[in-house]
């Protein structure tokens, strides 16, 4: 029977082992059946190199007979078209995100590095819909960072969804306009919060949480926002998470006529040039849970590698790589687990992610487990 090194997926947080735990040397490090609370405990374990007995051989023989193996990876791809098939047409169900939020939360939950990393990689869809999906997913990783309950999160997760309905067509247009904004789209640029909110209630939406989220999501702290140019303590917290994740989200993506910034730049002008429009309680959640090289960032390494980052470990300034091309260019065919914490395979530079366009990125997350529902 071979042991298996952990890795993120293997486990779910909160929930009792399925196996014993050694160490290289086979003794037992936790016994089937302990609970890990938390991923910084998580991290450590993988970090340290952590075993398991053949997961194929044992584990599976416990899975109830339903069990399907999915790629999270994948299944955002899968739930952002859902979303756009709700939302572009001639009467869009604003009503259905809800369910579209309720399954970002299940796949956040079981593998929130694959989610994270569709915010760099993800190419389906008008712009418009693509960045309000991006910034949601964004949303429920930093909610849950901050314990927000299940049931705010889940209506702030629409309220992303559907905060730029008042503006989706000027927004694709923009995805591709070199010159200044006219009058008229100044104008519908700053009502568009309002617009939403007033089509969202139209619609039959009245849940207070999630028309706070989208009349409120351009506003700042220090009272800079729009279009009402509220302050701190007349902002909720899931309506100040969705504007940074909606910034963030807007900084990293390309236009026709540029391309996106790289994440580590956007996060150093969010966390320094407009700090004071930042929270630090969800600054510090951001810099946790983002950082510099979030999943999905395409990097060359010391050692010329190049490769993508694939998961966040305890050290956010040292996440976990797969490299895709060795030092002399030659793709391999199983990319390999670099940890950036040593020297050889330290990050040297994040890359555009059209750097990595011509490879099977689906591959680096692998398929996990799950009971499907009778």
């Amino acid at each position: 029977m071979t042991k298996v090194r952990l890795d993120q997926g293997h486990v779910t947080l909160d929930k009792a082992l399925p196996f014993d735990l050694c160490n290289e040397r086979g003794i037992i490090l936790l016994k089937n059946g302990f609970v890990i609370r938390s991923k910084s405990q998580l991290d450590r374990l993988i970090e340290q190199g952590t075993y398991f007995e053949d997961i194929n051989d044992e584990f599976s023989k416990k899975l109830p007979p339903a069990a399907e193996k999915i790629s999270v990876f994948l299944r955002v791809k899968e739930v952002s078209a859902e979303f756009i098939s709700l939302i572009d047409k001639q009467n869009p169900d604003y009503a259905g995100t809800l369910d579209i939020a309720g399954k970002i939360q299940e796949l956040c939950e079981l593998d929130s590095d694959a989610v994270l990393a569709n915010i760099q990689l993800l190419t389906n869809g008008k712009y418009s819909l693509r960045h309000s999906f991006e910034t949601a997913l964004l949303t429920e990783i930093l909610l849950r960072n901050l314990n927000r309950p299940v049931e705010i999160r889940r209506y702030a997760i629409s309220g992303a969804l559907t905060m730029n309905i008042g503006m989706l067509e000027l927004q694709d247009v923009l995805y591709s306009q070199k010159i200044e904004l006219t009058l008229e789209q100044k104008r519908t640029m700053i009502s568009h919060p309002l617009i939403a909110t007033e089509a969202l209630r139209k619609a039959g939406i009245d849940h207070s949480a999630w028309l706070e989220v989208v009349g409120h999501h351009h506003e700042m702290i220090d009272g800079s926002g729009y279009p009402i140019k509220l302050y701190k303590n007349e902002l909720s917290i899931e309506s100040q998470v969705v504007s940074l994740a909606d910034r963030y989200c807007a900084m990293i993506s390309k236009r026709e006529y540029r391309a996106g910034l790289l994440p580590n730049i956007a996060a150093n002008d969010l966390m320094n040039r407009q700090s004071a429009t930042i929270d630090p309680l969800i600054a510090a959640a951001f810099a946790k849970e983002v950082g510099a090289y979030p999943p999905g960032t395409v990097v060359t390494l010391a050692n010329s590698e190049m490769g993508v980052v694939v998961n966040r470990l305890s050290n956010a300034s040292h996440p976990l790589v797969r490299s895709l091309r060795s030092s002399s260019g030659i793709r391999y065919p199983e990319p390999p687990k670099r940890n950036t914490r040593e020297q050889a395979f330290a990050i040297k530079e994040a890359l555009n992610p059209d750097s990595a366009k011509d490879f099977d990125l689906s591959i680096l997350w692998s398929p996990l487990l799950v009971g499907k529902n009778d």
